[in-house]
């Protein structure tokens, strides 16, 4: 059966790559065909292309809604861990 696998790799000074495969690949001896794309850094985003990034989240009525579920799980151990901060007088 071959599988096409989409994954992080780590190429090494020495010229070794580690990748980490799912964990249902069997260990053994598998054929690999590798392709190279650029460099990770070179994908960052700018400083202006996450500032408006962060806009657009600002003003998603969906993720509003995400936001505000998590904030709801979190907020007893918030209040939990702020009872148990100490004060300094």
């Amino acid at each position: 059966m071959m599988r096409t696998i989409k994954t992080t790799a780590i190429v090494n000074p020495d010229g070794t790559v580690k990748i980490q495969v799912p964990a249902e690949i069997l260990p053994g001896k598998h054929r690999i065909v590798l392709v190279i794309d650029e460099p990770l850094e070179s994908n960052a985003l700018s400083s202006a292309e996450i500032d408006a990034a962060l806009v657009e989240m600002a003003s998603d009525p969906d993720y509003q809604a995400e936001a505000l579920q998590i904030e709801a799980k979190f907020a007893t151990a918030q209040w939990e861990a702020f009872l148990q901060t100490p004060t300094e007088l």
